[in-house]
């Protein structure tokens, strides 16, 4: 299911990308002071802010991937290396790449698994584990 959500997120296909996220979700920005954004139609807004304004991934790597499953629930866990330019009316404004301790809640509804919970820890450049 995780493989699905990057890939999605990869193409840039919104409504995948959103079919694996949980109504109930709570993403956890990875600033100190950015409040968390709850519910799935607020990060849709949040991720998704217009028609015109758009982050296409360049590069996606997930390391030291870690995955604990019990009954309902699940976590899905590792490092995050991440690059996405961001396009304005088609016009590139710049790129950006993040390096993360991320952890992902997975909660089973109706029969599959949705993310319900993203946090992300932000790290330095040249950070490794």
């Amino acid at each position: 299911m995780m493989s699905e959500y990057r890939a999605a997120w990869s193409v840039g296909d919104t409504l995948q990308i959103l079919k694996h996220i949980s109504p109930d979700i709570t993403f956890f920005r990875p600033t100190k002071s950015a409040p968390p954004i709850y519910g799935k139609q607020a990060l849709k807004k949040f991720w998704f802010p217009s028609a015109s304004l758009s982050y296409p991934i360049i590069a996606y790597e997930i390391e030291h991937e870690k995955v604990g499953v019990a009954e309902d629930l699940a976590y899905y866990q590792g490092l995050s290396k991440l690059t996405w330019c961001t396009l304005e009316n088609n016009s590139m404004k710049d790129t950006t790449r993040s390096i993360s301790d991320f952890t992902n809640i997975l909660r089973k509804e109706n029969g599959a698994w949705k993310i319900y919970s993203i946090m992300y820890h932000l790290k330095d450049e040249a950070y490794t584990r």
